[in-house]
């Protein structure tokens, strides 16, 4: 009987140590690839000519006021022809020789991850601050960055929800315990199911570890939600044990 409860407890640290830090590696992934993407993300607000600097000034006042703006960045007709120039060299002579610089002034504009989801509504707001050319950014960008925030949302929820399980079925188990909470049975399967979670998390490591070549969207989840994940697993063992007193 004791070296069946030790398994199950083993095997339940080991599945539990598998699957939940898998969940924590794809939730950190998650996070790093929104990060990767709204980094990229950008709106470009283009005037259709160039404001004093009195004006300008009271533009930018008005878009740092807006809501979800996290950067403001101003791109003169200069520094946009000297970004097209390393860029495409050719193209840049081929413009000049026909006259003066014929591309316009921009603002280029950052959201923060809640903006994000309401791109449209803080273009909207802007429309009305200024005589645009253009306003641009790329719809496909918003729409993957708002899937990615959606898997890592519905997986930290899935993990919170798991832990606050586990904690709840720690609690209960050390209420009804009493003064066996001590004895050895217990703590010994609580020991095992943990080691096994160690164990699976590792395993786990191990298997993501070629996946490093994706510096983009590589990260390691954090320490203190591992220890949770031990924790949650040597919970598991105890309430093993006490299921079968």
């Amino acid at each position: 009987m004791r070296h069946r409860r030790l398994f199950l407890a083993g095997f339940a640290g080991l599945s539990i140590g598998c699957a939940g830090e898998a969940l924590l590696f794809l939730e950190r992934q998650a996070a790093q690839v929104e990060k990767v993407l709204r980094q990229d993300f950008k709106i470009v607000l283009f005037l259709k000519q160039d404001l004093e600097e009195s004006k300008r000034r009271i533009l930018e006042e008005k878009l740092r006021a807006l809501p979800d703006l996290e950067e403001l960045r101003y791109v003169s007709r200069q520094e946009a022809l000297a970004a097209l120039r390393r860029q495409d060299p050719e193209l840049v002579d081929a413009v000049v020789l026909l006259g003066e610089n014929p591309l316009n002034p921009a603002y280029e504009a950052r959201l923060s991850p809640l903006g994000v989801a309401r791109v449209s509504a803080w273009i909207a707001a802007v429309q009305g601050l200024a005589d645009w050319a253009d306003i641009r950014y790329k719809t496909a960008q918003v729409q993957a960055i708002l899937q990615v925030q959606f898997y890592r949302h519905f997986i930290d929820l899935s993990l919170s929800f798991l832990m606050c399980l586990a904690t709840g079925m720690l609690l209960f188990s050390l209420w009804s315990a009493g003064n066996a909470i001590t004895q050895a049975p217990g703590l010994e399967l609580a020991l095992v199911s943990g080691a096994g979670a160690v164990f699976g998390a590792a395993a786990t490591g191990l298997a993501a570890w070629p996946l490093q070549v994706l510096r983009a969207g590589w990260a390691y989840p954090a320490g203190a939600r591992q220890a949770a994940l031990v924790l949650a697993a040597a919970a598991a063992g105890w309430v093993l044990c006490r299921r079968e007193d």
